[in-house]
């Protein structure tokens, strides 16, 4: 974080202060500050002031220097992943690119139509035999969902824009693959009744922990069965979930899986198979 000029100020009238030759000349008293001895018209202050505001200027300087040999450099070498992550999620729709750039000229609409713009709400980049395949994702009332076909014909001839030379894309841009699962639940019947619904509310906690699991898996992230099993074990009422066999698009899972679109959905209440089993101590 850069120095403010009273930051500049305050450390070099600290030094002043503590110099043995200055506290003779001028009878300071060691345990008092600079500000407690010297008036802020005084003319030793108003020098430190001068000389901290022409340091601040100068470090400012250097810092916007820094920033534009940065730029230039990014600029200047192929791009990085997150790059084409951070480009296709700035797309907006409807709009054209400045000529001969990469960006927008924002300057005469407000936050609020950029954002309905950028239809892109979630975005991953992964390279896959010498392709870029971008994932994407926009947002409606249900969640996630794919784009429409005039928004992916318009970002796909925004990506070729803006890509580097040689660099070939691949868009993928699909409804959310279908999660299924067969999980026996041995329950706590003084907790959850024969459906698995809350005995104090009525609410079905165990089918909304699967489908709210799934549903925010974190975009392109790796499912894993042992963390949904964690998730279920967190459910008051649930003593032991058993999984027996999930799937994605009717692949089976073997332990992890990533979602071909980035993203999943249970669709149906049928694609969960939850079996409740009341469940028994030794002592019953």
């Amino acid at each position: 974080m850069a120095r403010t000029i009273a930051d500049i100020k305050k450390e070099m009238t600290g030094y002043f202060i503590a110099n043995e030759t200055v506290i003779g000349l001028y009878g300071l008293d060691t345990s008092k500050s600079f500000e407690d001895q010297f008036s802020k018209v005084s003319l030793e202050s108003i020098f430190f002031y001068v000389v901290s505001a022409a340091i601040w200027t100068l470090e400012v300087l250097f810092d916007t220097h820094k920033a534009e040999i940065s730029a230039l450099i990014d600029a200047s070498k192929p791009h990085r992943l997150k790059w084409y992550i951070d480009k296709t999620l700035a797309f907006q729709f409807g709009r054209a690119l400045v000529a001969e750039s990469d960006v927008y000229d924002n300057t005469d609409i407000t936050d609020e139509q950029i954002t309905a713009e950028r239809v892109v709400k979630y975005a991953a980049a992964i390279e896959q035999a010498g392709h870029i395949v971008i994932k994407v994702a926009g947002e409606g009332n249900d969640g996630r969902e794919p784009l429409t076909e005039d928004q992916e014909a318009a970002l796909t001839a925004y990506l070729k824009e803006i890509k580097d030379a040689g660099v070939r894309i691949d868009l993928v841009n699909e409804a959310a693959n279908a999660f299924r699962a067969t999980i026996d639940i041995y329950y706590d019947p003084m907790i959850l009744n024969a459906s698995l619904a809350s005995l104090a509310d009525g609410g079905t906690p165990v089918k909304d922990a699967v489908v709210d699991f799934i549903a925010n898996l974190p975009f392109n992230g790796e499912y894993r069965n042992a963390a949904l099993v964690d998730r279920l074990q967190s459910i008051p009422g649930v003593v032991i979930p058993e999984l027996h066999v999930s799937s994605i698009d009717d692949t089976q899972v073997l332990a992890k899986a990533t979602p071909i679109s980035g993203y999943m959905k249970v669709y149906n209440e049928n694609d969960l198979v939850l079996n409740a089993i009341p469940y028994a101590t030794i002592s019953n």
